[in-house]
């Protein structure tokens, strides 16, 4: 068989492997916000460990998932296509020593707004500020080789690793909320990533070649790490927004989010992973026009199912007999599912189209990518003009911000593909 049909072969069974991998994480995933919505509903102490959390989330956009792909995907691609063993100690002692640096500047974070939203049970919300800052550092070392995983052409196991750290994380929330309450949520996350470590990472460790792959600081750029989580940052801007004044909207914001974004995580994002490793070795342009219609069809229905069924869907999702997640809360909730679903058209589109940009040589990527993030703050700073001088409500500022940024994500991706097109043409 051709090189050509094998390697298409392997991609569509990589693809499934993701896919459904990423099926039953996400079928994890509506137990684990079941289970949440049971125990805490729309509860301002829910509300409040949600908008702590945003803060460790946030980090994870820098260190986990789609922004180190697109920094170390083309490089570990290009290091294993010409070798079957690399010794990685190097790449651990980095990555190491960053996960230190990156629990104490969140701590530097989270404990202060721990104070300023004058949050009740302060000494819980330490401790699960304490474990938070464990999961962004043990969470920074495990991407970093899942990614290794991915660049090695590993799809199968790197699907097992992750769909593992999710099902044990959920399998063991609801035990450890009854014991612990709050900080059983935070603990049941901690020992999945602690066990996606020992029993994926560290193999992987001990694997010795003559290679020797080296890491640092100059292998990753902050705007390209901007740009290439983007779309998880977009949603996190929204969170903070939604939960900044106190209130509970952040917990209606955050339920709803995790519909649209299972679409997202579950569908998309697998192409885009995919189509970023068949670009980074042969290039293809077409390939992205596919995934980008693929991508606006699928926001398309998801928009008109969401707009028929918006109230069904919560209910089914999160409505319990007995449970904390009432009907007001159902209401609440369906508002921001259909009002976000139109913005995640935009997202899906541009997650696809900027995937191409991050295959270019580093110094034309770096040098677009300052300008792309230019142009990001700026908009940042017309939509916070224009909602300072406004007297919008508060559900309406945070639709006006995910609807403003989603478009121009999706502009930006459209110049990022035509700089793409220009320089491979």
């Amino acid at each position: 068989m051709p090189r050509k049909d094998l390697l298409t072969e392997k991609s569509v069974i990589d693809f499934f492997y993701m896919f459904f991998s990423n099926l039953i994480k996400k079928g994890f995933g509506f137990v684990r916000e079941m289970i949440l919505a049971f125990f805490f509903g729309s509860s301002i102490v829910y509300a409040n460990y949600l908008l702590l959390k945003t803060i460790a989330d946030f980090f994870s956009q820098f260190t986990f998932g789609n922004a180190l792909q697109a920094n170390l995907m083309p490089k570990f691609t290009k290091l294993y296509s010409s070798n079957s063993a690399v010794n990685l100690e190097n790449v651990f002692l980095f990555t190491k020593k960053i996960s230190l640096k990156l629990f104490i500047l969140s701590q530097c974070i989270q404990l202060p707004l721990i104070w300023y939203v004058d949050i009740e049970n302060k000494l819980v919300f330490v401790i699960v500020s304490f474990i938070l800052g464990l999961l962004v550092s043990i969470n920074f070392l495990n991407s970093i080789f899942l990614t290794i995983f991915q660049a090695k052409g590993e799809f199968q196991k790197h699907s097992f690793a992750t769909t593992l750290n999710v099902s044990l994380s959920t399998l063991l929330l609801y035990p450890l909320v009854l014991m612990f309450n709050l900080i059983g949520v935070v603990i049941s996350r901690l020992i999945g990533v602690i066990t996606l470590s020992l029993k994926y990472i560290r193999p992987l460790l001990s694997q010795k070649g003559e290679i020797q792959a080296n890491l640092s600081l100059r292998d990753f750029n902050f705007n390209v790490l901007v740009l290439g989580n983007f779309a998880n940052i977009l949603i996190l801007i929204g969170r903070f927004l939604a939960g900044i004044d106190g209130s509970n909207e952040i917990a209606f914001f955050s339920y709803s989010i995790i519909i649209l974004n299972t679409v997202l995580t579950a569908v998309i994002m697998n192409i885009n992973t995919l189509v970023l490793k068949i670009i980074s070795i042969s290039g293809s342009i077409k390939l992205t026009l596919i995934s980008t219609g693929l991508s606006l069809l699928i926001g398309l229905g998801l928009v008109l199912f969401v707009d028929l069924f918006s109230v069904d869907i919560i209910a089914f999702v999160y409505e319990r007999e007995g449970g904390a997640f009432n009907l007001s809360d159902t209401r609440n909730t369906a508002f921001f599912l259909k009002e976000l679903s139109w913005s995640f058209i935009f997202i899906f589109m541009a997650t696809s189209l900027f995937q191409p940009f991050f295959t270019l040589d580093s110094a034309i990527l770096r040098k677009n990518a300052k300008l792309f993030i230019v142009y990001l703050v700026v908009a940042l700073i017309s939509i916070g003009v224009f909602l300072f001088v406004q007297s919008y409500s508060h559900k309406t500022n945070i639709i006006i911000v995910m609807q403003f940024l989603s478009v121009v994500y999706f502009l930006l991706s459209l110049l990022s593909f035509n700089k793409y097109r220009r320089h491979v043409a």
